[in-house]
């Protein structure tokens, strides 16, 4: 450029710009450490996240549609962050090319993968009302599945419905990008739609140009369609569910991104009224708008590109989509390593101090200890007491309807706490194997058990199980299951996904409610016994135990503590919410356990 002569500089257009080399100054070293950076600790937390998939925090996320979200982001966000060094040395109007068609297809579809998981977690949060409300699960399906389109779309699994919808949408969005960049004469001056070329006498008036018009706004448009309308529904929909796994937080935290106000030093940089007013007041896309088209804009925009106003919301979703998990996974060790350490206390002092039932051995020691002095709830040694098998055993014997209701509407797994109780409703009722006929109606009730809990094509939140565990109950009850049920279609259970197909002809809820209708009259496998379901059953009170069973005590005090102190006028207007509901059970809860 330096050795261009002002005639040559007269005739320069964006279209015979030579190219120059990286610009690798102070700035430039700043973007490509900063996008290095941020890109490694992006992917270390996506690498984490996939190491730990059978953890119930990140399985229950979807993680093929969050980081499938993530992944067309942030390949939008390193875009941005290496256009000041070496945006410069291909050709002017390619550049443009590339931040078109990122903007026009890989960003949209980012967002709109990200969205599609934040449903999801509606979705599994209306699913799980089911263990509190059976009524719930009853589905009416649509008829005439074979013949009409869509019947079959109705009938579809809710994450294939929603990536339906998206790729029609995506396809519509890409042709539309695709064609536009056809019709605009600027970006190919030899074809193209009459009065798109490029305007501008000189170079920078071409340039600033070649980033603005009417081929951009199809991209903007889907912008404030996801932030103006998906979003707040989002929001509203989100606000009253209370769970324990930090998926609220992140679908929230994640929408408001897309409405965050942001806040730049910057600004004294910018000369006008106007543009100071802006910078301080409007979000991304708006902001995006603003530095593509005020001028008093032209001194950031050298060095913080437009598009980097949008990449700011993309960083925000990736803490809430990446980084939240990763904490909520390292706190579930943390908690895990905390109830071990606490059951092996309690559990080692009850066998040296007494022979007999640990949880009788749990309650009187307790009940010595109230005798001699008044505990609170929230005492610290009682709270630890808490935390060991005996008192889960205590609770899921006498009352497990509070830990259920908690386990379903606020850590969405309430499939454990209800496999626990009907297996033990099961070795009730069956207490030794019977003879003749009525070993089918044992087996049947084993058989709706595996349908409603296990098997991967009939459950619609199958249990958290290694392969082996699940081969091995597939061999014992899944030809009764396919002779009953009819084949689903599905494919074997996938380390990712926690949603199961659509149900056969004969389910529209549980396998329990075709119990009533058709019975399995076949063969009984040999290897099934009243112990069938024994090593599931402690695999998941442990998984309960370390997960679920914690996060409800700290509930429970809380709610107890809040409880307590708004004691004076507060609970007759909070009687009917939830808060209250799990409050009255506590009071039962705490009379059982002799507290």
């Amino acid at each position: 450029m330096d050795a261009l002569t002002p005639e040559m500089l007269a005739r320069l257009t964006i279209y015979n710009m030579p190219p120059a080399p990286p610009n690798y100054d102070q700035i430039g070293r700043f973007f490509i450490g900063y996008g290095a950076t941020w890109t490694f600790l992006v992917f270390s937390g996506m690498i984490f996240c996939a190491l730990n998939y059978k953890n119930p925090i990140i399985k229950i996320r979807c993680i093929p549609l969050s980081f499938g979200a993530i992944l067309m982001l942030h390949s939008y966000w390193v875009l941005a962050q290496i256009t000041y060094s070496v945006g410069r040395t291909m050709p002017v109007v390619l550049a443009y090319d590339i931040q078109y068609f990122f903007m026009g297809i890989y960003f949209p579809l980012g967002i709109a993968l990200f969205h599609a998981s934040n449903l999801r977690f509606l979705h599994v949060a209306k699913l799980q009302k089911q263990f509190t409300h059976p009524e719930i699960r009853v589905r009416d399906k649509c008829n005439g599945g074979n013949s009409s389109f869509l019947c079959r779309i109705r009938n579809l699994e809710y994450t294939t419905r929603i990536m339906l919808f998206i790729g029609i949408g995506m396809i519509f969005q890409t042709l539309l990008t695709v064609g536009m960049w056809f019709a605009c004469k600027k970006y190919h001056p030899t074809f193209g739609l009459p009065g798109t070329e490029i305007k501008g006498a000189t170079f920078p008036e071409q340039l600033v140009d070649l980033g603005r018009g009417w081929e951009w706004w199809p991209s903007v448009m889907w912008q404030f369609i996801w932030t103006w309308m998906i979003a707040p529904y989002l929001i509203w929909r989100s606000w009253g569910i209370r769970d324990t796994m930090g998926w609220r937080t992140q679908t929230i935290g994640c929408c408001l991104a897309r409405q965050v106000y942001f806040s730049l030093h910057g600004a004294s940089c910018i000369s006008g009224s106007f543009a100071n007013r802006s910078i301080y007041s409007l979000h991304a896309t708006p902001m995006f708008l603003i530095a593509s088209y005020v001028p008093a804009f032209d001194k950031i925009n050298a060095i913080w590109t437009p598009s980097q106003w949008i990449h700011l919301s993309i960083m925000v979703f990736e803490i809430f989509t990446v980084f939240v998990p990763v904490f909520q996974v390292i706190r579930s060790w943390i908690i895990a390593r905390k109830v071990n350490d606490s059951n092996t206390k309690w559990e080692t002092a009850s066998t040296k101090s007494s022979v007999g039932s640990s949880t009788l051995d749990w309650k009187s020691s307790n009940n010595s200890l109230t005798e001699k002095s008044k505990l609170d709830y929230l005492d610290e040694e009682l709270g630890d007491r808490l935390l060991t098998m005996a008192a889960l055993d205590h609770v899921l014997k006498d009352n497990p309807a509070p830990l259920l209701e908690f386990s379903a509407l606020n850590d969405f797994s309430g499939e454990n706490i209800a496999f626990l109780t009907r297996t033990a409703k099961f070795k009730t009722s069956w207490p030794v194997m019977p003879e003749g006929e009525q070993q089918l109606d044992v087996y049947n009730e084993a058989l709706s058990i595996y349908t409603d809990f296990i098997s991967p094509k009939d459950a619609e939140f199958p249990l958290n199980l290694s392969s082996r565990e699940l081969k091995h109950h597939e061999a014992i009850f899944e030809s009764a299951a396919r002779a009953l049920c009819g084949d689903s279609g599905a494919n074997p259970a996938t380390p990712f996904d926690i949603e199961a197909p659509m149900p056969g002809q004969f389910r529209n809820g549980s396998f329990s409610d075709v119990g009533t209708i058709l019975k399995y009259r076949g063969d009984i496998p040999e290897a099934f016994n009243l112990e069938v379901f024994d090593h599931v059953q402690s695999h998941i009170k442990y998984l309960v135990l370390t997960n679920t069973w914690p996060k409800f005590i700290n509930e429970m005090q809380s709610r107890r503590r809040s409880s307590e102190s708004g004691r004076s006028g507060t609970s007759a207007s909070s009687g009917g919410s939830l808060g209250s509901r799990l409050s009255r059970r506590l009071a039962r809860l705490l009379r059982d356990l002799g507290l």
